[in-house]
């Protein structure tokens, strides 16, 4: 049997209080590179995700969602009822033992069940701390629920997603939740480096709302320096041109970046028209910038003449930077995808065989990896009350009964 390469974080372990996408998200993404992630789910509910389709056609009972079993891979799901006394005894053991905790309620839920940063810092003080919410827990705001469309909103983005004059787009994928997730990774392995050096845990407060600010540095970059409050351009850049979406002969997209001088002079070349390189409207990228409209035009009229694949063809040859506008049957064709390992095949005792999507950052000694398809609701109670605590199965059926687990 070929023996797996070490893992860079499978020595930390992770109590995972989250719910819904930016969470469980974040414990994903340390799960896929070996840390154990302990996920402690209500009994009888679990994360609420477990029950949002799709669903297998034979799921008539457990409802394995779709939603759940996506972002769920990698870790162990145990049940403990955070309202009983003895519930919150097993957490504060369990601390004992772990590295990071990470939970997404609204500030203060925590601290009221007595699991709050306070409290298991004490038992452990070297536990990184890692909370995710809305706005944080300071700031006027901090109260305010939200989700992926609030932070969106809030934080710039819709403003600048959308067509040219039209309304406000939220991005498809939940970025308010899926970029904050990141964030909260990327401190929690910060926070988890400064305790090799100081000894001491630390508090991570990761707020949706200041992710979206993050991301959108340019706009806060063009308001602070010119006084431009950053709007909508559709596909298209607010600074470069041709960098924009075309429509293609059988009713597809493509994606052309022909800005740059070296590009731009490869597109009139590829597309047959060398006279606008004679053109002063266009000897500079703000020209093609500020005359953009009539540009449009030109480089629309060939790419509606022909098939996207084709026009993706000939632009790569001119090396100009090109792209099909892919759907996801599309991905799931892509040679570049299979070969970058980008959709993982798990099998879940309810829901059967899936493809999930795959580790992006391959690490050369120390790869991620995807071990183990979503767990069942409360799988893994017993083996890491067993293991982790010590506890017999008298003690196990005895917090059973109590409805403790």
């Amino acid at each position: 049997m070929k023996q797996l390469p070490p893992q860079s974080l499978d020595d930390i372990r992770v109590l995972d209080f989250t719910l819904m996408l930016a969470g469980p998200f974040a414990t994903m993404m340390l799960g896929d590179y070996g840390a154990e992630i302990i996920k402690i789910e209500q009994p009888g509910k679990g994360d609420n995700t477990r029950n949002i389709g799709p669903f297998a056609d034979h799921d008539t009972e457990h409802k394995a969602g779709g939603f759940f079993l996506s972002i769920s891979r990698n870790k162990k799901s145990i049940t403990v009822n955070l309202k009983h006394p003895e519930g919150v005894r097993i957490v504060e053991e369990l601390a004992k033992t772990a590295h990071v905790v990470i939970e997404n309620f609204r500030p203060g839920v925590m601290d009221r069940l007595g699991l709050g940063y306070e409290s298991l810092s004490k038992i452990n003080p070297k536990i990184v701390y890692t909370s995710i919410s809305g706005f944080g827990h300071t700031g006027p705001y901090r109260e305010r629920p939200a989700f992926d469309l609030i932070a969106q909103a809030m934080g710039g983005i819709m403003a600048m997603t959308g067509p040219k004059g039209g309304s406000p787009y939220k991005v498809g994928p939940g970025i308010g939740d899926i970029w904050p997730a990141a964030i909260a990774a990327y401190a929690t392995m910060v926070a988890l480096h400064a305790v090799e050096k100081t000894g001491q845990g630390q508090h991570v407060d990761c707020a949706m709302y200041d992710s979206m600010l993050y991301m959108a540095e340019r706009a806060i970059m063009m308001y602070s320096m010119a006084g431009t409050i950053s709007g909508r351009y559709g596909n298209a850049h607010p600074l470069y041109a041709p960098y924009d979406c075309f429509e293609t002969k059988d009713v597809k997209h493509v994606v052309i970046a022909g800005h740059w001088e070296k590009q731009w002079e490869n597109l009139c070349k590829a597309i047959k028209r060398p006279d606008l390189l004679e053109d002063p409207r266009f000897n500079t990228m703000w020209g093609r910038s500020e005359h953009y409209s009539y540009l449009k035009s030109v480089i629309t009229y060939w790419t509606t003449s022909m098939e996207r694949d084709e026009i993706v063809r000939i632009l790569m040859e001119y090396d100009v930077p090109v792209a099909p506008v892919n759907t996801v049957d599309d991905i799931f064709n892509c040679p570049q995808v299979e070969t970058r390992e980008m959709l993982v095949e798990t099998e879940h005792p309810i829901a059967g065989l899936m493809k999930i999507a795959g580790i992006p950052a391959k690490l050369s000694r120390t790869p991620g990896r995807i071990d183990s398809a979503a767990p069942l609701l409360g799988e893994h109670t017993d083996e890491t009350l067993r293991g982790l605590l010590g506890y017999n199965d008298h003690k196990i059926h005895e917090l059973r009964s109590k409805k403790v687990i």
